[in-house]
């Protein structure tokens, strides 16, 4: 549900914007020139390291290419498996109940009719696919565009596999209190490492708050729904390197 309101707040915030229409909209996304932003990095002890400059590209309409995107990555989470029988899948059937005329019922032939219980159902779900299709340099657009706008919230921070030697959550709990992140009113930080690391994602995994993502698996959903965006530093490069400007 929260996602759908952020989609929703994006959809109003686009229409806001001045555009007429999502076809004027399209018309306009097209990447544009943003100034260079500076990110605040720290060290796994959560000291100072300085600044790293960071310029990606941004699209003219921002919020209408990233609600797009917000809807596809919902609608691609849909499974849509519910599925219905009609007369022809359900058991039985086959003979014909009663003879043709004589009785002065209606005339039927077959016990798994719709009309009848236990028969069939009519016009009833059927497993389908609710994919939203997007082009890819759309979604790096998109992508690019929610990781600039969440600038204010990000925090670089050191790479941090290596310091976790063995799967422990009391450790990251540590770690993320060191990043000033509030962990008694458990506010919701996304942490974006480079690759998978097996004892990170331990450490990570029973923590409700926390939401770890590598590089293969970002996406525009839990970029905005995060309050808090922790990016490691050789993840912030890969960032710089893929949607650059």
């Amino acid at each position: 549900m929260a996602a759908l309101r952020v989609s929703a707040l994006l959809l109003v915030v686009g229409r806001a914007a001045g555009f007429a229409s999502p076809g004027a909209l399209a018309s306009r996304c097209t990447a544009s020139p943003v100034q260079m932003a500076a990110v605040p990095m720290t060290k796994f002890d959560g000291s100072s390291a300085g600044e790293a400059e960071v310029n990606l590209k941004i699209a003219k309409s921002g919020a209408y290419i990233v609600h797009r995107k917000v809807v596809a990555e919902q609608a691609n989470m849909r499974l849509g498996t519910a599925c219905t029988k009609t007369r022809s899948d359900v058991r039985g059937g086959g003979r014909k109940p009663y003879q043709q005329k004589g009785t002065g019922r209606a005339r039927r032939g077959s016990s798994r009719s719709p009309l009848l219980k236990g028969g069939g159902v009519t016009f009833g779900p059927k497993p389908k696919s609710f994919n939203i299709k997007m082009n890819k340099k759309e979604k790096q657009l998109a992508i690019s565009t929610a990781l600039m706008s969440a600038i204010p919230k990000m925090t670089a921070v050191e790479d941090i596999d290596s310091f976790f030697e063995q799967p422990r959550t009391k450790d990251m709990r540590a770690f993320l209190e060191r990043q000033s992140v509030n962990t008694a009113k458990r506010e919701s930080t996304l942490l974006i490492t480079n690759g998978r690391s097996e004892n990170t994602a331990l450490s990570a995994r029973n923590i409700p708050y926390l939401n770890l993502m590598h590089m293969e698996n970002i996406n525009a959903r839990d970029i905005l729904k995060a309050k808090k965006v922790l990016v490691a530093s050789s993840a912030l490069e890969t960032i710089k390197s893929r949607y650059g400007a």
